[in-house]
């Protein structure tokens, strides 16, 4: 089997793409990948090791962790510093599903009534938040 076909699934939404204004990471990285991969942005590495790692364990996925903030979450402020968006796919009522960019205010909201169904997608870290971004 070809290293570039992978009909398992273990790597959907495991990647990073990169353009002048944003970063998008596919939510099912978790924290330790993301250490280790080179195209992650220096400063988002560092905000991980310092600031998100010595309260998380390195295998939580990036997508999960920020489905679970509330506002009361440390790390919440991290994420709202960065501008940080996410995609996801919500049901439809009459079957299928659209896509969805939301603030992480807006998940947060969603979050209280998440549909099973709904797939985390992405993660989107505004690039000149993450240059500003002060530890």
């Amino acid at each position: 089997m070809s290293a570039f076909y992978d009909i398992s699934g273990e790597q959907d939404f495991k990647y990073i793409l990169q353009d002048l204004s944003k970063t998008m990471i596919g939510a099912r990285f978790t924290y330790g990948e993301l250490m280790e991969h080179e195209r992650v942005p220096f400063k988002f590495q560092t905000i991980i090791d310092r600031l998100i790692l010595p309260i998380l364990p390195e295998d939580m996925e990036i997508g999960a962790h920020i489905l679970s903030l509330t506002k009361a979450d440390k790390n919440y402020r991290i994420y709202e510093n960065l501008k940080v968006k996410i995609r996801y796919y919500a049901p439809k009522e009459n079957g299928g599903f659209e896509s969805k960019t939301v603030t992480l205010a807006e998940l947060v909201k969603a979050a209280e009534h998440w549909d099973e169904r709904a797939v985390l997608h992405e993660v989107i870290l505004s690039n000149l938040a993450l240059m500003s971004f002060k530890m």
